[in-house]
């Protein structure tokens, strides 16, 4: 019977909008006790779902093309990048607040010969531009071997990314 009543509390509380969730706009206080003044800003059609072009910044700085991915209304993120020593990225995404996300992303490593050599995961904070054809992003990078230990973490990397669009042959039919 508990297992009940706490599966219908979360499925409530997924349930209710973002401004209703402690962020800043109306709804209850961020400690989820007293009600904030009401919000002026729209949330409606803050969306990221659909699929990303994204640049990151390397070591040196540069920003160079990295990813094509695509974010699913369920929550989840699926991307292939141009190294080809990885695998493809498979990650989870949730909206924290006004034009803000999270995502967590993890994609497999192996050598030239296609042996496995390590994982790789990425938490990054997106926040997505008012015009919602782009967003910029700061991640942090794990790296881990085989078995999953920690072997280093990269924080602050930089990226950009924009809304891919459907785009017309350049050639009639």
């Amino acid at each position: 019977m508990r297992f009940y009543v706490l599966l219908g509390a979360l499925v409530s509380l997924a349930h209710m909008p973002a401004h209703a969730q402690g962020t800043p706009c109306g709804g209850l206080g961020s400690l989820g006790i007293a009600p904030t003044p009401a919000c002026t800003i729209s949330t409606n059609g803050q969306s990221i779902q659909g699929t990303w072009i994204s640049q990151v910044a390397d070591a040196t700085g540069n920003i160079a093309l990295f990813e094509v991915g695509t974010f699913s209304a369920d929550g989840g993120y699926s991307g292939a990048n141009v190294n080809p020593s990885h695998t493809t990225h498979k990650g989870v995404w949730v909206r924290t607040g006004d034009r803000q996300f999270l995502l967590t992303v993890m994609f497999f490593t192996h050598d030239d010969k296609g042996v496995f050599n390590g994982i790789v995961k990425a938490r990054i904070y997106l926040t997505l531009a008012e015009d919602l054809k782009s967003y910029d992003s700061v991640a942090e990078r794990v790296v881990m071997d085989t078995a999953g230990r920690e072997l280093q973490v990269t924080p602050g990397i930089k990226g950009h990314a924009v809304r891919m669009d459907v785009e017309l042959p350049k050639t009639p039919q």
